[in-house]
């Protein structure tokens, strides 16, 4: 079984797309959420402000919760938690939520209008570390770049179904239309 329900509000967004991958494909899911880790769940909803993620570790912008309580440590501390878990088992790639402040791989959530402020192009903190530690990323809304993935290593996967590229989605497109 892969996900948990480590959304802010205690839910899960992990896609059928996502499930259903779990197991057909010859991939190995190791379950980590770097909120989680630092917060638990249920927790206040989080936002970059000033930037993104590159920006945080660059101490350029910072991570707020809704109440206004700058959680930027304890960001970067759920970012290094989850690099350290995934060093450990040798990981190499990693397929990540976007929106999430840590875990946006191309959008995260806009800093304004709580809680459902949209989203603006960017990466989140863990993101950010992994990827600067040579950690390939995949977005979890981005269905045929994971296809694709998956067809890399192991060239007898099929995966049925029109799979959409996360500039495809509607509530995505807008942000890379240009």
């Amino acid at each position: 079984m892969i996900g948990q329900d480590c959304n802010f509000n205690g839910k899960s967004l992990l896609s059928e797309f996502i499930k259903n991958l779990a197991v057909v494909a010859p991939l190995e899911f190791i379950k980590f959420c770097p909120e989680d880790s630092v917060f638990g769940t249920p927790r206040e909803n989080l936002r970059i402000v000033g930037g993104d993620g590159y920006d945080v570790l660059d101490g350029k912008a910072h991570v707020i919760t809704e109440s206004g309580k700058n959680v930027t440590h304890q960001q970067i501390t759920g970012a290094q938690k989850f690099l350290s878990v995934l060093q450990e088992a040798k990981v190499n790639h990693a397929i990540l939520m976007e929106g999430s402040p840590s875990c946006g791989s191309n959008v995260i959530l806009k800093e304004e209008n709580w809680p459902r402020g949209g989203f603006k192009k960017g990466v989140g903190v863990a993101c950010t570390l992994l990827r600067k530690n040579g950690i390939t990323i995949l977005g979890g809304f981005d269905e045929r770049s994971i296809c694709d993935f998956v067809k890399s290593i192991d060239s007898s996967f099929s995966a049925e179904g029109n799979h959409l590229n996360l500039k495809e989605m509607p509530k995505f497109k807008v942000l890379f239309e240009a």
